[in-house]
Order: structure tokens, then sequence, then C-alpha cells
């Protein structure tokens, strides 16, 4: 299957609303599109060296290998890879690393490996990582990811809603973000630029390069990138557009609101749309949540987010891709 063939199949399913399909073609293996379709949640918070922010990602780790039913059967500390056989193995490992002592910075992730390897280049839906800085660090703040199938939340929609919401309570987030998203095995590799027609015509879609807002905004916890199906804030946010009231008064029946002990998550819809520039649809929750939100959103970006092509402006990019869902009708 070719780019063009995708875009095709991709504007199908989304304008019959069926877009858990893609899980059914998203195979890289002997494939020109290097990249699947899946869920992506991303989490952001302050610091990380606090014992019980570390347990909290811990914890989550753990839950999530449940999710998976076992198939992220590999943990990578620093530069040492473990095999998984049980949940329990992941505490154990990084016990025996230095993920406990809040003076250091600590960074892990879980993932599906292929039994005979260690080391692979496939993009994968089963991924978990993790950031978390110590005391003293000024690369950014902390910053937690994970990845699903489309499917899993056709199989459980209120049980995968439940989890975002508790990882946001448990890691005290300042801002989060979950939709659905291409899965590339490396943002810095070549796949984010050949992607490019896709996120230019399929507004929906969440790009979560953690680690490179997390630079981009450094030590601040006061602003926001974008939003998409599921958008956490904590309460200092929430407070700044009006409160939860406020919330409630301005987006009425049209958004799902899960309030919980430090915040609030707006879900946009029952599942997650693409909408399709070519046909003139920009998903109107999605646009009705920036909207209220619009106030914390970061503007001053110094270097670009999204790579591009050679010949695309990435400045304008970034500022055409975080102002996406502002035009449009609703």
């Amino acid at each position: 299957m070719n780019l063009n063939e995708l875009i095709a199949v991709m504007a199908n399913f989304e304008e019959r609303g069926e877009l858990d399909k893609l899980d059914e073609i998203s195979s890289p293996p002997g494939n020109a599109i290097q990249w699947l379709f899946g869920l992506t949640a991303g989490f952001y918070f302050a610091g990380g060296e606090t014992p019980r922010t570390r347990q909290a990602a811990l914890d989550l780790a753990s839950r999530y290998y449940d999710v998976t039913k076992g198939n992220t059967n590999l943990l990578t500390v620093g530069e040492r890879s473990r095999r998984l056989s049980s949940r329990d193995d992941i505490e154990r490992h990084l016990a025996q690393s230095n993920y406990l002592d809040e003076k250091e910075t600590a960074g892990f992730y879980i993932r599906h490996m292929p039994t005979q390897a260690l080391r692979s280049t496939d993009p994968v839906h089963d991924y978990l990582t993790a950031l978390l800085p110590g005391i003293g660090y000024r690369g950014g703040c902390g910053h937690l990811m994970y990845q699903t199938w489309l499917s899993e939340l056709s199989r459980d929609p209120v049980g995968a809603v439940r989890f975002y919401v508790n990882a946001c309570r448990d890691l005290q987030i300042f801002y989060a973000v979950s939709g659905m998203s291409l899965f590339f095995y490396s943002y810095a590799a070549g796949a984010t630029e050949r992607a490019y027609p896709l996120f230019r015509r399929f507004p929906g879609f969440l790009y979560e390069d953690g680690i490179r807002f997390g630079l981009i905004i450094s030590q601040r916890t006061d602003v926001i990138r974008d939003v998409n199906w599921l958008t956490a804030v904590n309460d200092e946010l929430l407070a700044r557009v009006g409160g939860l009231e406020k919330a409630r008064e301005v987006l009425a029946d049209e958004i799902v609101l899960h309030p919980y002990e430090g915040g609030v998550v707006f879900q946009a819809g029952e599942r997650p749309v693409l909408g399709d520039l070519n046909k003139g649809r920009v998903p109107a929750a999605y646009r009705a949540v920036v909207v209220f939100l619009k106030p914390l959103r970061y503007e001053n970006w110094d270097y670009p987010y999204l790579r591009a092509p050679y010949g695309v402006d990435e400045m304008e990019y970034t500022q055409w891709w975080t102002h996406r869902f502002d035009d449009g009708e609703r």
C-alpha cells in the first residue's frame, strides 16, 4: 500500500466512523508505510524527583503491563535491557537501578519486543516511556507516555478513559492529552516527514513528541500545547479559564467532563475522530475544547515542534498545527 492508497482508505474509514479498522492494515514489516495507528496518551508533570511521583509512574507501568496482557515484555533503564516475565519484574528491575533515588534523573520504558530480539527498528503498539527529572535537573518537566491499540477502546471504552483519568490523578499532571496517533520507531527518523500529507489532511491526529515539547517549555507548568480527544489540566490551570462550573456552563452537553482530585479531563466525543480538511471537516468537539482552553496555550515557539519535508517552513507548520482547531465550522 502506497501513501496515496493509505490516505484514501483513511478517508473512507473516517467518513464511515470505522477508524479502528486501521489496526488491521497497519503492519509495517515489508510495507512501505513504516508506522502504526493507535491511541497515545501523554502526561506532563512538575519535576519527578518526589518519591510519590516515582512510585506513581512505577504503578502505572505495572497496570499498563496488565492492560497489554504481558505483551510489554522488555524493560530498558538507561542502557540496560531486561526481559519481563511478570508485572513484578518491573518493580524488581527498577529497584536495582537508581530509579528511586530522587537526586538522579531516571528514565525507563517498557515495550513489546520479539522474543528472539533485544533491539528492533519497527514501531509497536505496546509501549510506555517515562522521564522523571532528578533534583536540579534543567532539561524540562517530567513526562510519561503510553500507547494502545485502537481496538482497545472498542473493547473497553469506559476502562480506557478511566485508566487515563487515574493516571492524571496519580501523576499530579499539570497537562495531559490523548488521541489517535501515528506510532513511529523514532521521532528523529524520517517517518514524521513522510507522514506530512496525513497531518495536513486529518487534523484530529495527536502528535505527541513529549521530549521535544518538554524541552521547549523547560520548567514551565502554566501552559498546554494543544487539545485532542482527551485533554486534562490541573486545578490551577482550570481556575485561569473560569473553573469547573464555567466549563460546565460553556461546554454544556457537547463535552463530557471527568473531574478528579487535582484537575479535570475534557472528553471530546465518545471516540477519537480525525476530521478531513479536504471535505471541510474540523472536529467540532475538539474545537470547542480549544476555544475554552486557548488562554493556556503555549505560543512562544523559538524552534519547530514538528519535522517536515524539505521545502516546508517548519516554524509555519508548527504554528499551523498548534492552531489547527481554531477555524472551521462547528
